[in-house]
């Protein structure tokens, strides 16, 4: 044995040298051969992608018998000085892992081979054991395997026969412990498949180094990744928006007419990209390029300005990107050598405005997985592994210094360290959002997948991705050409994203610190929950959402979760089988307790300053959120030029609060005041509401801006709507407090029932049931107001906790009821007349049937006097009823004469003369006061025009601003 400085190195009695260097506290970097001359720097850190580590981890050695220790503070290796093989424990002394069979190394670098020695002896290859129940993740991505890698063999190549786009040979445990292997050449893992209790490392040349880690479960083990290679880049803001590249026949008119139909049919979109077609010769890294002279002309005399495509391009928010081809290996399949200084080529199309660079391959990956592995060792193991990384490091190093700013740098393949200088895409595949998983368990936060736009379930996929891309390459993919009801869904799910985007770039800063993915798959967030850990289609999307993709049957882990489409609360663990509703395209869930930022309608972000952010509160449990915000687009935030606000938010079941930090930090052009249009998602409406400590009074929201030191409830969308005020630095919380009423409807289901359920089916929640009610008491319809009563009745005494409760929701329908007769002009004592015994219904009861009984009498009393007055009934009343349950739908009078086999003339002057209004006037009094209860609650303009039955949203907008005297945009700012 020997040591030096920062290492410690022990010759087995087999002849093989096993150098271990702890560089941190939690990792130790090993190497093996048998010369025990050990090439520095080492693979990685050559190709930059690990920095070296200072001498200054506190380490020691202490000899056992045959074996020796090498602890630091968290974790220990101890190494069989006979054999080799080494041991892995953690901080408490635990066994983690260990090699049980003697590792091989080679001879290391060509220079160090021995003379008599083979070539074919100068591989490596190393086993692991593995536990019973131990799970193996990360190794990149490989077309077509599953995220849990126990039973896979995964080549760390490109060339493997099967579709790859980026090989990382990162693995983590499920038993909190993790290995990358510190090579540039090919190699292999067997994952448990040839022998189902080992992972099996080997190699064909060199010697065997890898670096091996402890950490936390799964998001601790990447946080250690991330610290040991670097963590992932942070893209500009705007890149985690949309992003379109065009065909690659497109000249600059093709290239702004699609520009501007994002823009003409207001589906927002930041990113345009154009393939490596847009120059006038091959770029080769060797010499300058220009744009192609017949399809991008540009006159020489004034070459930049708003003049330009470039030019106009930015006048409408676009951001430019173009498209080089990777360098192919050489005919010995050496890694190309970049000509120095060759990102200068690139600087004058920066300096027209370009803001981001396409790495493309020029062979399809596809393509490129079926050429053949040469047989014998001539470039079998020097394949290009390193090439994209080293291509994304020179851009973004370069782009940095000549602008200052972050470019989006993405690339289709990639190795280690590719997460510190670009994102990586792939084309479209099967069972794509699989790769977005497995890299995101594998170090590499940003990896998207062409949306297939053509398909539902992949635009919903499509935009719930790190970011988010449609490629038309040799195809005509614009959202434009598609289908109206397609068309629709994606301009849904395009301004979803957008409104989300404060909310995914806090995501992404998260990713920069700590290497947590945007995308996270389920063992990483639910590592306990077995039936969790096994669900592939679905994952978290940041904190708050659970998406599911590519299916409709949903595992909802244990807590309360809302159904993001419809509002309906359901408790896991739970099993469903789920029914998209005809406005959305696939699964999303928001986990409860969750804090979601969103920013108001744009068309590319920065449109509009970030001074009022709506605040989407998710009661039922306790949760966090850290609001990450900078400039968008500098590296500023590296020196600290960032605010950070956090929010957190508590629920004891009786009160809701939440406390909003204040801004921590400053950046260039912060905005000084700042407006929370807070929006909590209470389902009922609460007793009263406190800002800091004061109570604020309700208003009905009817305004167009609700007035200070108010609240507003709205029963349709179930929500509590404020807006708060606030200032740059503020130096204490803002704390708000919700009185609940204590009427929650939640679907309830044990762990063992998991019962096989519809979202849509069941009992609803108490504000759709008051609906109901009022719906059956208008229309006449005995049955629906009596069976809505019935259910709302048993909801509330089923959670109520005293006599008190009973008669609080005896009294809070009666309310409901005085309101309805209010409206007609009525009274209850008018209703009932002069019969003594229902007059005493209107006193309080103790007995929970006696309550009841006294309601549905009042119920029915009310429907009866209305019949008496002549308000409404028969047809007059089928068609009042239609309305109101349809009002989504076109509703013409002669489709509903038509339903109804009657004259459509005739029911114009029956409905006229029972109602008091036109057939049209009443159904446009029904869809502009819902449009106006969706708008200040919240909504989109599009979603409230569709919830309203218009399909033009202009259209939409000419006749709301005709009725109320403003537009929605106003009504909602």
């Amino acid at each position: 044995m020997r040591n030096s400085r920062a290492s410690v190195v022990v010759l087995t009695s087999t002849g093989l040298h096993v150098r271990i260097e702890p560089i941190s506290p939690h990792t130790f970097h090993v190497r093996m051969n048998r010369t025990g001359c050990f090439e520095e720097p080492s693979p990685l850190v050559r190709l930059g992608v690990v920095a070296p580590y200072p001498a200054s981890v506190c380490w020691e050695t202490k000899m056992r018998e045959e074996e020796m220790d090498v602890s630091t503070d968290s974790a220990a290796l101890r190494v069989d000085r006979r054999s080799g093989e080494l041991s892995l424990y953690g901080e408490a002394g635990t066994l983690l892992t260990r090699q049980n069979r003697p590792p091989r190394a080679g001879y290391g670098t060509p220079a160090s081979l021995d003379a008599a020695a083979s070539v074919s002896d100068d591989g490596f290859e190393t086993q692991f054991a593995l536990a019973a129940e131990e799970r193996i993740y990360g190794l990149g991505d490989q077309h077509d395997t599953p995220l849990m890698k126990r039973g896979c063999k995964i080549a760390i190549c490109f060339r493997s026969g099967k579709e790859v786009h980026a090989p990382i040979p990162l693995l983590l445990s499920s038993e909190r412990w993790g290995l990358l292997m510190d090579t540039d050449s090919r190699h292999e893992f067997d994952v448990g498949c040839s022998s189902p209790d080992v992972v099996r490392i080997h190699g064909r040349r060199g010697e065997l180094a890898f670096y091996l880690f402890t950490g936390d479960g799964l998001a601790g083990l990447l946080q250690k990744y991330a610290e040991l290679t670097g963590p992932a880049a942070l893209l500009p803001v705007w890149a985690y928006g949309l992003a379109y590249n065009c065909n690659q026949q497109a000249t600059a008119r093709d290239m702004l007419e699609d520009a501007l139909n994002f823009r003409g049919e207001g589906i927002p979109c930041d990113m345009i990209g154009l393939e490596p077609t847009w120059m006038d010769r091959q770029f080769d890294y060797d010499g300058p390029v220009d744009w192609h002279p017949d399809r991008f002309y540009l006159p020489q005399w004034l070459p930049q300005g708003a003049h330009t495509f470039m030019g106009a391009l930015r006048t409408a928010g676009f951001k430019l990107t173009l498209g080089l081809y990777l360098r192919d290996d050489d005919e010995a399949g050496q890694q190309p050598i970049l000509p120095e200084n060759w990102y200068d080529y690139l600087k004058p199309f920066v300096e027209q405005g370009v803001l981001g660079f396409n790495l493309c391959t020029k062979i399809p990956v596809r393509e490129m997985a079926k050429i053949p592995v040469p047989a014998d060792d001539s470039s079998d193991d020097a394949e290009s592994l390193p090439h994209s990384t080293v291509v994304g490091r020179s851009i973004r190093e370069g782009f940095a210094s000549q602008t200052g700013r972050r470019p989006m740098i993405y690339t289709p393949i990639g190795y280690t360290g590719i997460q510190k200088y670009a994102a990586v895409w792939s084309g479209g595949r099967s069972r794509a959002h699989l790769s977005v998983l497995s890299l995101g368990l594998s170090g590499i936060a940003h990896m998207a997948v062409d949306m297939e736009l053509h398909i539902a379930a992949g635009i919903h996929f499509g935009f719930f991705q790190p970011w988010s891309k449609v490629n038309s390459w040799a195809y005509w993919r614009h959202p434009l050409l598609l289908d109206p009801e397609l068309l629709h869904l994606f301009k849904t799910y395009a301004r979803l994203r957008y409104r989300l985007l404060p909310y995914i770039y806090s995501a992404a800063h998260v990713a920069a610190r700590t290497g947590l993915p945007i995308a996270r798959a389920m063992p990483l967030v639910f590592p306990d929950d077995p039936h969790a850990v096994a669900q592939q289609n679905q994952y978290m999307f940041g904190e708050a959402f659970l998406v599911a993709v590519f299916t409709d049957q949903v595992y909802l882990p244990a807590g309360e979760w809302y159904d993001y489409w419809t509002g309906e609360k359901f408790t896991g663990p739970a099993d469903i089988s789920y029914c998209v509703p005809k406005h959305a395209a696939g699964p999303l869930f928001v986990r409860a307790g969750a804090i979601v930022p969103m920013w108001p309608d744009m068309e590319y972000s920065g449109q509009r300053p970030a001074d009022r952010l709506e605040l989407h509160l998710y009661p039922g449990g306790a949760g966090e959120f850290t609001l990450y915000e900078d400039d968008g687009f500098s590296f500023g935030y590296l020196r600290g030029e960032l605010a950070v606000t956090s929010i957190a938010c508590r629920d004891d079941r009786r009160v809701f609060g939440v406390e909003i930090g204040p801004r921590v930090g400053r950046y260039p052009d912060m905005p000084e005041r700042r407006t929370w249009d807070v929006v909590v998602h209470v389902l009922d409406k609460p007793a009263a509401v406190k800002v800091d400590g004061q109570a604020w009074r309700e208003t009905n929201g009817s305004r167009k801006e609700p007035p200070p030191a108010s609240w507003s409830y709205h029963r349709k969308t179930g929500t509590l709507r404020l807006l708060v005020p606030d200032v740059v630095d503020r130096p204490t919380s803002i704390r708000l407090e919700n009185a609940l009423t204590g009427g929650r409807e939640v679907r309830r289901m044990s762990e063992r029932q998991r019962s096989k359920s519809r979202p849509n089916v069941g009992r609803r929640t108490t504000g759709k049931l008051e609906k109901d009610i009022e719906v059956g008491l208008e229309t006449g319809n005995t049955a629906k107001a009596l069976s809505a009563l019935e259910r709302w009745w048993s909801v509330r005494t089923t959670e109520a906790g005293s006599v008190e409760d009973v008669r609080e929701y005896w009294l809070v329908m009666n309310g409901l009821f005085v309101r309805m007769a209010e409206r007609k002009g009525w009274s209850l004592h008018e209703i009932v007349g002069g019969d003594p015994l229902l007059r005493s219904r209107f006193q309080p009861t103790d007995s929970v049937q006696d309550a009841y009984n006294s309601l549905a009498q009042i119920a029915a009393h009310i429907i009866e006097y209305g019949k008496r007055q002549g308000e409404t009934y028969g047809i007059v009343r089928q068609t009042t009823d239609i309305i109101m349950s349809e009002i989504d739908c076109e509703l013409s009078l002669h489709a509903i004469a038509n339903r109804l086999h009657l004259n459509s003339s005739y029911l114009s002057r029956r409905f006229k003369q029972e109602i008091g209004l036109s057939y049209s006037d009443y159904v446009l009094e029904k869809k502009m006061g819902l449009a106006k209860e969706l708008l200040l609650a919240g909504s989109t303009i599009a979603t409230a025009a569709e919830r309203t039955g218009f399909k033009d949203a202009s259209y939409f907008n000419r006749v709301f601003r005709k009725y109320w005297g403003v537009t929605p945009g106003e009504m909602r700012s």
